[in-house]
């Protein structure tokens, strides 16, 4: 096929290379006369090198046409993927801002627990540095590490990903020092109201918690509900624990006399005072001056009477003391 085709194509060369005319004769089918054409091979050979141009300029167009509409595309395309990419760095920057946002509130969060559980913890007399960590231990495993180049969105991914771990971490570590706080608060509050403070500075004691011998008489029993504190008249009386004033006037044989409520079913009662310090409804801390040493009410000499109650039913005070 190829070799037929070769050799018309050199046929019609040879014919166009040598000068000379020929005839062109047209015989209609319907008995018209025939027509006859002469042509000259220089005819020929213009027409040809004429179709030739007209295709080699139509190939032309319709290359550069398709070279346009493929180069329009692709730069379309890249376009495309280009305000793609814009977005998408965009968004993620917006949500690593977020995050970095959150991260600095979260940190400073952190630092003001960290803070709080230090003053609760000088509060209940602990000097020692509380071991908290949370899952901090897991920061180095996204410690920064080396590679090859990455596109600016990948890169972005990488830092949030690093980030959100950081943050899983951080939040971590709010909640242990959170409970650690709450459970330091707690154990402070139980301390607090829990009468254990010796209520006189110095002093002794007198008389004991339980059954004695009555001090007036030598000879008939009683059930003492407290201790006697022997101290110096006037000397300050210190409330036991944190709580409310229940009482706070005269009590017959007491004399003058101061009745505390705390919590965790504990109440404290402070008798023969010479002087009161509070009033009924007022709240005192552990500590406060609540009343001075006296005589009043049924005694033999300046001292305080102290009693220690755990839901209505007196105890040994001297079993809380420190």
């Amino acid at each position: 096929m190829i070799n037929k085709l070769q050799s018309h194509i050199n046929r019609i060369r040879n014919l166009l290379r040598h000068d000379g005319s020929y005839t062109v004769v047209l015989i209609p089918h319907d008995g018209r006369e025939i027509k006859k054409k002469s042509l000259q091979t220089s005819y020929f050979r213009k027409a040809v090198y004429t179709v030739g141009i007209a295709a080699i300029f139509f190939f032309s167009c319709v290359g550069a046409m398709f070279y346009v509409i493929y180069q329009g595309s692709t730069e379309q395309r890249e376009l495309a993927e280009y305000r793609q990419t814009k977005q998408e760095r965009e968004t993620k920057l917006k949500e690593l801002t977020a995050m970095s946002e959150n991260m600095q509130k979260e940190m400073s969060a952190l630092s003001k627990l960290r803070n709080q559980v230090g003053e609760q913890m000088k509060q209940s007399g602990m000097n020692v540095e509380p071991n908290v960590t949370g899952n901090a231990g897991k920061i180095d495993k996204y410690a920064g590490k080396g590679g090859p180049s990455a596109s600016p969105v990948s890169n972005i991914s990488i830092i949030l990903e690093q980030n959100k771990n950081l943050q899983e971490n951080l939040q971590s570590e709010i909640k242990a020092w959170g409970n650690l706080l709450t459970n330091i608060k707690s154990e402070n509050y139980r301390i607090a109201v829990t009468p254990n403070l010796w209520p006189v500075d110095g002093g002794y004691v007198s008389s004991e918690f339980g059954n004695r011998k009555d001090p007036f008489d030598n000879y008939s029993h009683d059930f003492h509900p407290g201790v006697d504190i022997a101290a110096n008249y006037g000397a300050p009386i210190y409330a036991s624990a944190s709580g409310y004033v229940q009482q706070a006037g005269w009590n017959g044989g007491y004399g003058k006399y101061v009745r505390l409520s705390h919590d965790y079913g504990y109440g404290t009662a402070y008798g023969h005072m010479s002087g009161i310090n509070v009033n009924i409804g007022d709240f005192v801390n552990k500590g406060d001056v609540i009343g001075y040493v006296g005589s009043t009410g049924y005694s033999t000499g300046p001292h305080l009477h102290f009693e220690v109650l755990l839901y209505g039913d007196p105890i040994d005070p001297q079993s809380l003391i420190k």
